[in-house]
């Protein structure tokens, strides 16, 4: 831990400065810096008046270029001028976010067209993500099977399923998954913290588990092993909080469509194609950031070497009209969290397959859930926009209906 978050009163003080910057630029007008603010459970509004300015908008005071367009962000994200970390191996702003969980890994070296080499790492395969869903849809079941009648979607079922899943899947000794869990869910904020400054209270808490994470899977896994350490604590921290978000975002559409919620428990095979079509509307993880390698030009706009560039992954990927075709415009039919490199098509990969069997699950087992109560959103979560909370309840059979009704 660097000097300046050695002690708590010098981070409080870092991150209130930073946010504090994030709010004056919303004042001055910048959408992006309003986005970053993540104070409000939609911020789709904010995506369309930077769609209004073009392709690429540049924000000043966050030094940031920030796109919407669907073929721009597809070119960025499969471009191999494009990386994860400054050219000098470090996060965009570092000195103003410090992480609440682990940094980032250092990119990977690609070949000439922009691929990462087999060799450069573990990846999840077609295969591994038909084992993960089998994985998910059982947990899911041990999980609902030890709940009441009410319970919370995010506390008690969303939160702890890709901890479960992932500790078996990795082969965690079962006397260290528990404490794997804990350590997992403290750094549930991480990806958030590296655009958003967090509380005081969040940051420590994820600085301290993001130690016990990458100290227990040192421990575990050491470098042999499918999965090594330093893979295994990516891969974790890049699924665990986004599956939560989509399993959420995926029961809430289907509770505001009864009808939609009816077909799924009467074909849990449907779950595929409402997660495929949560990911589009809700994606998982609503930006996506990379810095220029070199000096690069966006849709006519020059994007120095190491400028850092966020996408807007649901207005890149929004249909242009309600009657238009899937996809942003340019005929594409992925996702764009399932482009780049290996390592976060592995993270996209798990997050789909957690999420496929924890909906099987919760049709089969609980026909009659729906939801109890208000769904409250987390703040400062421009990245994930998951939820704080989200109270169900289950009746013997039926479909979800309102909270009004509950």
């Amino acid at each position: 831990m660097t000097t300046q978050w050695s002690t708590p009163a010098a981070l409080g003080r870092r991150l209130q400065r930073t946010y504090v910057g994030h709010w004056f630029a919303g004042t001055q007008g910048d959408p992006y810096a309003l986005i970053m603010r993540a104070q409000r459970d939609d911020p789709s509004a904010y995506e369309e008046e930077l769609r209004s300015h073009g392709p690429v908008f540049r924000s000043e005071v966050l030094d940031t270029w920030v796109i919407t367009d669907g073929t721009v962000a597809r070119s960025v994200l499969t471009d191999a001028r494009f990386g994860a970390l400054t050219r000098a191996g470090a996060r965009h702003r570092a000195e103003h976010l410090p992480p609440a969980g682990p940094e980032p890994g250092p990119a990977r070296a690609r070949d000439a067209h922009g691929r990462v080499p087999a060799c450069a790492g573990p990846v999840v395969s077609a295969r591994d993500e038909e084992v993960l869903q089998g994985l998910s849809e059982r947990v899911s079941r041990t999980l609902l099977h030890g709940l009441g009648a009410e319970f919370d979607l995010v506390a008690d079922f969303a939160r702890r399923l890709p901890a479960q899943v992932l500790a078996e899947f990795l082969g965690l000794p079962p006397a260290e998954r528990d404490r794997f869990e804990q350590a997992l869910t403290g750094c549930a904020r991480s990806l958030d913290s590296r655009l958003c400054p967090q509380t005081l209270d969040t940051t420590r808490t994820g600085m301290g588990a993001a130690v016990e994470l990458r100290e227990l899977l040192a421990r575990l896994l050491g470098d042999g092993g499918p999965w090594p350490a330093q893979a295994a604590l990516a891969l974790a921290v890049d699924v665990a909080a986004p599956a939560g978000a989509l399993i959420c975002n995926a029961f809430a559409m289907l509770a505001g469509s009864p009808g939609r919620w009816a077909v799924l428990c009467q074909n849990p095979r449907t779950a595929d194609e409402v997660t495929q079509e949560t990911w589009w509307d809700q994606p998982p993880v609503r930006v996506e950031t990379r810095i220029a390698q070199e000096d690069v030009e966006l849709a006519g706009v020059p994007i120095p070497a190491d400028g850092h560039v966020a996408i807007l992954v649901a207005a890149a990927q929004r249909r242009p009209a309600p009657t238009g075709a899937r996809g942003p415009g340019d005929g594409a039919d992925v996702p764009l969290g399932l482009l780049g490199d290996a390592h976060s098509t592995s993270a996209a990969r798990t997050v789909r397959a957690l999420s496929r069997g924890a909906l099987r699950a919760l049709a089969t087992e609980a026909p009659g859930l729906r939801p109890a109560g208000t769904a409250v959103r987390l703040r400062r979560a421009p990245v994930t926009l998951g939820h704080a909370r989200f109270p169900v309840a289950r009746t013997g059979s039926g479909a979800p209906t309102g909270p009004g009704a509950a």
